[in-house]
């Protein structure tokens, strides 16, 4: 896969880059798995397994096609997955239907699943939305206007 080199485009990511993420990811992620504990451990442990069920989905469906994925190192180095060894193999271009579909519910899900426990506590439940607007404006901010994942639905980096 070749990539024509832009100015300003991101080309490889740091891990100081994947700590940020992940730690605006973890606010919703925890006030989240926070206010479902406090009302039920087993629906906690099926969140749990919900995020975890998440990772081999976005990863088979949406990653295999992304270029940071396609590299020849045999680890990710994402601002989402760092150090995970690629499981499935690659698979540049575009995503079909079906990949569109399952990386787009797969988050739906992990957002959608603490609600009915969030609405029980309303101080949670805006921590937990404001916290997802931050972290999906951010992405969409610094993220997808220098993104080389061309076949990504959501690039907004200007192509030439």
């Amino acid at each position: 896969m070749m990539i024509e080199k832009q100015p300003g485009m991101k080309y490889r990511y740091s891990f100081p880059d994947f700590l940020y993420y992940s730690a605006l990811l973890a606010i919703p992620v925890v006030t989240a798995f926070t206010a479902v504990l406090e009302q039920s451990g087993a629906a906690a442990l099926v969140y749990l397994l919900v995020l975890l069920g998440s990772v081999p989905v976005m990863l088979r469906f949406f990653c295999t096609h992304c270029p940071h994925y396609c590299r020849e190192e045999n680890t990710l180095k994402c601002i989402f997955f760092w150090g995970l060894p690629k499981f499935f193999r690659q698979r540049p271009g575009p995503l079909g239907v079906m990949e569109k579909c399952l990386s787009v519910a797969s988050p739906v899900l992990i957002i959608l699943f603490p609600m009915y426990w969030l609405v029980h506590t309303p101080g949670f439940l805006i921590i937990y939305l404001l916290s997802i607007m931050v972290f999906g404006a951010s992405v969409r901010r610094n993220e997808c206007p220098r993104c080389i994942y061309t076949d990504c639905p959501a690039n907004k980096a200007k192509q030439q």
